[in-house]
């Protein structure tokens, strides 16, 4: 498998994979390990980063794109973070993105560049029903499952013993399932093995199991070897995955492991293995499916070499698509025509690329502000950018001077513009801050050679690929006058869990979070009395451009914002720009709630408003137990205060 595979030109060999929780070992931590051996197998770099792409062994250093050829994301918890591009695994059976709060998560997988498939119809329709129509994305193309890296033993039925791996999640909550009813009926026959933590979130979970083994360390290969010690593996589904014909990787690594599997009614295996496994109906009752389990390791015992066959086909099929060897080399060698792709869709090969001003405002000197604005200018993959940075026409000599050296490494790249940020009393020589319209009115003749403009505010970070989609969006319809990417909003370090896109300029906070940067403006639709309304507003710089022009909002979120440290505007100035905004174009101020969680979501049975009293209801049923104070004591401990509070909400439905 390994043999004849050629690095496309232009890759750099390295990929990475985010790790959502360093400090908790997790099922993916025993994917990441299975990603890593395939890519040393084919002589490529897997590396793990943060949610936001730091480095998990280097945290002050942030991936980019010139550092990895993509970044594979495992989850759904949290949106794209980071400046390259980034592939999400469509892993997760639909009904997880309900519990987790379904608007905001299936919004972050939209986020990423595109979607790695695991062969799901649900999954995938998922994603393909939110991208119908958008020119950003394509529909799932590529196939990677959360396999290993190819077949580890040969076929063998090992010690004739039943393999069974997992938490036990009805421990924490003091429920039962029908899992756990056949686990019990099996604990006595001396005929099972059960691996799994031995405390998790502070609760023995497999107490009083006699057949309870221990612990297996997430480094890719222990689990698969003690399968192929057992020599039969039990592979159960939760109902969430048979609904959305998902398996979990006990399939694979099973498989790989040479083992017999006998797995229960989940779609997927039988549409892809066939009677290469046994099968077991989790839906009839538990002292039926102990039976049938009973019977499938008798006939095992009875008839190894059919057994033995069994398994050996499972392998062949795994082997011609399922290892991540397999679906690894097919991603990087497909990935130079998928990109090519992507680009003609968002580019229209009949339409030239359009010639954006980027306008860096930086109304005072900051040597943190002007960094963050020329790596903004430098990265940009758009060709038609002319970028200037626009300064205070009154700046001192020593702080014009570290700007023009900075500028200096540009070669011309980067222009510089002055603008009166101040209005300078010629009598007192005092200064009093303008308008933030006023100067971008004076700013407008600078576009004459442009077809359209981004301004930038001091408080906004751009990636890479953030005028590449806006120029995208207007190049394709010319009937646009603006366009609007969703953003990232970064408050001090802590943690995101979603995107901004809700734009609405009528409050005072909607406009610190709207920003900007987001808006590219065509400059053919910027109205010719633009002055009228321009001059005399502040905050809303962006809705007065808009005017009554059609604006179209982008699934990407390719800048960050940073609220805290936004321009200020004082509340008696946010009145009267509403007002004029509303007097010139009424239409401006109209909220556009992009492609995310709307305020009012639609009353039915996948709305949070729909099931917030069960969720209240089964709340306060765990709240009377002991052992739920102690979890959710443990939890507290693990992940912080403002997490759990997160958490709280959402099961609660209110975010």
């Amino acid at each position: 498998m390994t043999e004849g595979f050629q690095l496309p030109p232009g890759m750099c060999g390295r990929f990475a994979v985010v790790k959502l929780w360093p400090a908790i070992k997790t099922a993916e931590d025993e994917c990441i390990a299975r990603l890593k051996i395939a890519a040393r197998m084919l002589r490529i770099e897997c590396v793990e980063v943060h949610a936001d792409g730091r480095l998990i062994e280097a945290p002050e250093t942030r991936i980019t794109r010139a550092d990895v050829d993509f970044v594979l994301h495992l989850h759904y918890d949290t949106p794209k973070l980071y400046d390259a591009f980034s592939l999400v695994a469509l892993w997760n059976p639909l009904r997880f993105y309900f519990e987790w709060g379904y608007q905001r998560t299936s919004r972050n997988l939209t986020t990423h560049d595109d979607f790695v498939s695991c062969d799901s119809i649900a999954a995938d329709d998922h994603v393909a029903r939110m991208i119908r129509g958008q020119a950003t994305h394509l529909p799932p193309l590529f196939r990677l499952f959360h396999s290993t890296a190819d077949v580890v033993h040969p076929p063998s039925l090992g010690e004739g013993q039943l393999f069974y791996a997992g938490i036990n999640w009805e421990a924490l909550g003091g429920g039962k399932s029908r899992h756990q009813e056949v686990l019990k009926r099996l604990d006595d026959t001396g005929l099972l093995r059960i691996y799994g933590p031995t405390v998790f979130q502070g609760v023995r979970v497999w107490a009083g199991y006699r057949s309870y083994v221990g612990e297996v360390p997430f480094d890719g290969v222990s689990m698969i070897d003690e399968i192929a010690k057992a020599g039969i593996a039990l592979v159960l589904s939760s109902q969430a995955h048979k609904d959305s014909e998902l398996m979990s990787n006990r399939l694979f690594e099973s498989i790989a492991a040479g083992a017999l599997v006998i797995c229960d009614e989940n779609p997927f295996a039988r549409r892809h293995f066939g009677d290469a496994l046994l099968y077991i109906d989790g839906r009839s009752p538990a002292e039926q499916i102990e039976q049938d389990i009973r019977a499938h390791l008798q006939w095992a015992r009875a008839n190894p070499s059919a057994a033995l066959a069994k398994a050996t086909r499972a392998q062949e099929i795994f082997r011609e698509r399922f290892t991540l060897l397999h679906n690894l080399r097919d991603l990087y060698e497909g990935l130079p025509a998928r990109h090519r792709a992507l680009f003609e869709r968002r580019h229209p090969a009949s339409t030239g690329a359009l010639r954006v001003q980027l306008l860096l405002l930086m109304p005072e000197y900051r040597p943190d502000v002007l960094q963050a604005h020329l790596e903004s200018a430098r990265i940009q993959s758009h060709t038609g950018v002319q970028a200037r940075l626009v300064v205070d026409a009154n700046l001192p000599p020593r702080e014009l001077a570290a700007i023009t050296q900075a500028l200096g490494a540009f070669q011309d790249r980067i222009g510089l513009v002055h603008a009166d940020f101040q209005h300078i009393e010629p009598e007192s020589g005092i200064g009093r801050k303008r308008r933030l319209g006023a100067v971008v009115l004076q700013l407008l003749p600078e576009l004459s050679e442009a077809d359209a403009l981004v301004l930038v505010a001091p408080n906004e970070r751009l990636w890479s690929n953030h005028i590449e989609v806006l120029a995208g969006a207007l190049e394709r319809d010319p009937s646009l006058a603006a366009a609007a990417t969703a953003a990232v909003l970064q408050s001090g370090s802590a943690p995101v869990h979603d995107v901004h896109e809700c734009i609405v300029f009528g409050s005072p906070a909607g406009r610190d979070r709207t920003g900007l940067g987001r808006f590219i403006f065509r400059r053919s639709a910027i109205p010719s009395d633009i002055a009228i309304v321009l001059r005399h507003v502040d905050g809303l710089v962006a809705a007065a451009l808009l005017g009554e022009g059609r604006l179209a909002q982008q699934l990407p979120a390719s800048i960050t914002i940073l609220p805290d440290d936004a321009m200020p505007v004082d509340a008696a100035t946010h009145v009267a720009d509403i007002e004029a905004v509303r007097d010139f174009a009424a239409a401006a101020l109209e909220p556009r709630f992009g492609f995310g969680t709307r305020p009012e979501p639609l009353a039915s049975s996948a709305s949070p408003m729909s099931i917030e009293p069960k969720s209240v209801f089964r709340l306060l049923v765990k709240a009377c137990r002991p052992d739920w104070w102690r979890l959710q004591y443990h939890a507290l401990r693990q992940h912080g205060a403002a997490a759990r509070w997160i958490a709280l909400r959402r099961r609660l439905g209110l975010a």
